[in-house]
C-alpha cells in the first residue's frame, strides 16, 4: 500500500463524504476526511493509484513521500 492524498475539486466540496465512499469502493483505504480544505488521505495498493484518478469529484491523485531528519547528535556524512 502506499499513501496518497486526494484532492476533492471545488464542484464537489459538498458532497465530499460520497467522494470518499467512492474512493473506498475502488480500492481506496481513507484515514482522514478533511471537508474544508478539500482533501482526503489514504493509502492503496500500487495498481490501484490511476483508477482513483477516474471517481467523479477527484482533482488530483498525489503520492505522499516521507522525509527522515537524523537526530541533532547525529554524525553529519
Amino acid at each position: 500500500m502506499i499513501a496518497i492524498t486526494v484532492t476533492v475539486d471545488a464542484d464537489h466540496l459538498d458532497t465530499i463524504e460520497a467522494v470518499g465512499a467512492a474512493l473506498q469502493s475502488h480500492g481506496m483505504r481513507v484515514d482522514q476526511v478533511y471537508g474544508t480544505i478539500g482533501i482526503i488521505s489514504g493509502a492503496v495498493g500500487e495498481d490501484g493509484r490511476a483508477e482513483l484518478e477516474s471517481v467523479a469529484g477527484v482533482q488530483s491523485v498525489e503520492t505522499e513521500h516521507t522525509v527522515q531528519i537524523p537526530p541533532p547528535d547525529a554524525d553529519p556524512q
